[in-house]
């Protein structure tokens, strides 16, 4: 995929992001991810396409959560304007912190801004769509909002989350929690690991689920990774597991990875791994057991 800098620091974002610095909460950023909904909406009845019917989950959710299902959103958007041959951009990486509500808000509006680009290559006007602002949103709310933006972006074309690109965020992780036991002078033999076979996307899915459960106990019994809040699993979606899926859950994976981080002072960036090509789903099962080897090694 074409790949080009995006001057992410104007002056429009620089005064976007000092007026919401103090008082941007879920219900701004709610606003803005539905406003994204509907401008897809308005691309899939243009392109005669519907999304699929989905459930949202409610599992207990926090800002940097969202943050990283934003940055999975914005992939799928670049590859979205590069098949409609728009410029595509990429993002920075994040540095090692807690997240706040108000940098949200403000990598949401430049998804927005990404999105409504999009409209002349579908033979649509300029914007004019508008969402009051509503009430009583939580970061829950919001993860559910981006969800459908997945979704909307899935009817429009946007090729499949296949397993290559579930390994890079699987290895992401890897390489972050490498960091902390790092710190902690702790090791696995990752070639002493067995290597998997034949495993799919549920099993990755299950695996992944393992890993966050497991860093909970971590960030629960080891004070010094006593991440604010805690680290909560969330509970298994029914049905067939897809790559996707698995996506979802290892991006959730990568933010508690970070929130680690933070909590423990290992680091400054968060790390991302580059991407490869030939992966299956037995890769990335492999990769998350290891996430899941070095977590252990931390809590003993």
């Amino acid at each position: 995929m074409r790949t080009f800098t995006a001057a992410f620091a104007t002056v429009c974002f620089m005064h976007s992001g000092m007026a919401w610095a103090e008082k941007a909460t879920p219900n701004n950023v709610f606003q803005v991810t539905e406003q994204i909904v509907q401008e897809l909406q308005a691309l899939n009845a243009e392109n005669f396409s519907k999304s699929r019917q989905l459930t949202v989950p409610k599992d207990p959710t926090k800002p940097r959560h969202v943050l990283f299902l934003i940055r999975d959103q914005w992939r799928k958007v670049q590859l979205l304007r590069y098949m409609n041959g728009l410029d595509t951009h990429s993002l920075p990486p994040e540095t090692v912190h807690a997240v706040t509500p108000s940098e949200v808000k403000t990598q949401a509006d430049r998804l927005l801004i990404e999105v409504q680009e999009l409209r002349s290559a579908y033979g649509l006007s300029p914007s004019e769509i508008k969402v009051a602002l509503p009430k009583g949103k939580t970061p829950t709310d919001v993860y559910g909002s981006l969800l459908r933006i997945s979704a909307e972006l899935d009817a429009l074309g946007v090729p499949s989350t296949v397993p290559n690109d579930v390994y890079r965020v699987a290895a992401s992780v890897v390489e972050n929690l490498e960091v902390l036991a790092q710190q902690a002078d702790v090791a696995v033999n990752r070639d002493a690991v067995p290597k998997s076979k034949g495993r799919t996307p549920a099993d990755a899915y299950s695996a992944g689920l393992d890993l966050i459960e497991a860093m909970n106990g971590l960030a629960a019994n080891v004070e010094r990774y006593n991440v604010d809040g805690g680290i909560i699993a969330p509970a298994a979606v029914n049905g067939p597991k897809s790559p996707a899926d698995v996506i979802v859950v290892l991006s959730r994976a990568q933010a508690d990875a970070m929130a680690l981080l933070n909590t423990a002072k290992a680091g400054k960036e968060v790390q991302s791994a580059p991407y490869e090509g030939g992966k299956t789903p037995s890769d990335v099962y492999d990769s998350i057991v290891y996430a899941r080897l070095l977590i252990e090694a931390l809590a003993s």
